[in-house]
């Protein structure tokens, strides 16, 4: 008996753990499935801090110029234009596609359908790249050995279940983390300092209304024992009791007591033990370092050199750049192959792909001593691309095109 190839099989399988085909990585329940993608977007949409740096990374991914290049070793400039064509041919903008796959650092992935259309030279182009949203989710499609091939989404508002093969999406996220489909959630690591921010915070406030307003008590007329089982000295604990929980200081606070009850304000000594500010700060300072985005505290507490800013800064920039580059490698993998391939292309190798600019600011003046001490020297040669580059760096290509 011959025995198999096993170079030519595969033999394993992906080990997520899964729940049917719902992925069942994460051990805390709050960040699970539904539940999670609402905790996400309250920590996104909630929590100042996490605001903050996220509409930072957003407009900073806008702000990025994508373009097309072609391989070292072939292509051409046709295909290169075609490509160029079909990204700003499209029924929303680039940079409106790209702050929706931006989504996909609060949830961990994003998920794009490609809409196709045909265009005026007889060639098929994208129509858009059309958004489907994470709460949109039903469950994953997975092969016998654990690769994600499609997604099942139950949308608002009618709720029907729609299948999405992988085949026709952009599938985006964070980082493979192992085949997950779900990628993993930049937010992830700020939960447990924005959960404990959070509740210190609802009690701060609690804490305050009532160093304000006083603690409030109710003496209930003698003779009423409130182990009482009697059904009228419990509907009177009970009215007693959601008076006090509801008691506000307002313009238009006022009492109705029955007679016999004694309605008072206990004052309070205004003391706490512990300084909220200070560990509401440092909570702050835990969720910014789970995306290198300190430096956005260093002005708020006068403290912090300019070089640290820099430092901190150039590390942020470098992790949206890792983020930038991969969402470009998705992007050649699933949408510019395939859309070659639907024109009759199968020379993938030659194809054109779509890159980004740096996102990190280099100061010009270095820059140009920089090339200035090693064009004498021979050490660079100053080319047509070197030029195109310099001036797409500086912007002065986008000027000179709306001044002619």
């Amino acid at each position: 008996m011959a025995r198999p190839n096993y170079a030519m099989l595969e033999v394993g399988k992906t080990g997520i753990r899964r729940n049917y085909n719902t992925v069942d990585e994460e051990f805390l329940s709050t960040l699970k499935s539904a539940e999670g993608i609402r905790t996400y977007r309250e920590m996104r949409d909630n929590d100042p801090i996490i605001g903050a740096f996220m509409h930072a990374i957003t407009m900073i991914f806008r702000e990025a110029r994508w373009s097309v290049q072609i391989p070292a070793n072939g292509g051409s400039e046709k295909d290169k234009n075609f490509l160029l064509d079909c990204m700003y041919d499209m029924q929303f903008s680039w940079s409106d596609f790209i702050a929706d796959a931006v989504s996909m650092l609060t949830y961990g992935w994003s998920w794009f359908e490609q809409v196709y259309k045909r265009r005026q030279d007889g060639k098929i182009g994208w129509k858009k790249f059309a958004f489907r949203s994470q709460t949109s989710l039903e469950e994953w499609s997975f092969t016998d050995v654990g690769d994600t091939i499609g997604m099942y989404q139950r949308p608002a508002p009618d709720y029907t279940s729609y299948y999405l093969p992988l085949s026709k999406s952009i599938h985006f996220r964070t980082e493979n983390a192992g085949g997950n489909p779900e990628g993993r959630s930049v937010l992830r690591n700020s939960y447990r300092p924005w959960f404990f921010k959070k509740v210190i915070e609802e009690l701060e406030g609690i804490g305050l209304e009532r160093d304000f307003t006083g603690l409030p008590k109710i003496n209930l007329p003698p003779g009423i024992n409130l182990a009482d089982d009697d059904p009228e000295t419990q509907a009177a604990v009970t009215a007693a009791k959601r008076l006090i929980a509801n008691v506000r200081r307002d313009e238009q606070d006022g009492i109705l007591l029955p007679d016999g009850w004694l309605f008072e304000l206990v004052s309070s000594p205004g003391q706490r033990q512990f300084n909220t500010v200070e560990i509401i700060n440092r909570y702050n300072k835990e969720i910014a370092v789970t995306v290198l985005a300190q430096f956005i505290m260093l002005g708020m507490e006068r403290t912090g050199s300019y070089a640290l800013a820099g430092e901190q800064t150039e590390m942020f920039y470098l992790c949206l750049e890792g983020w930038m580059d991969n969402m470009a490698s998705t992007i050649n993998r699933q949408a510019v192959r395939l859309l070659f391939g639907l024109n009759g292309r199968e020379d993938y190798q030659n194809f054109p792909s779509v890159v980004h600019t740096l996102v990190r600011k280099v100061n010009l003046k270095d820059m140009t001593n920089y090339i200035s001490q090693l064009v004498p020297i021979d050490a660079v040669e100053v080319t047509d691309d070197l030029k195109s580059f310099l001036k797409s760096y500086a912007r002065l290509s986008e000027y000179s095109e709306r001044k002619e």
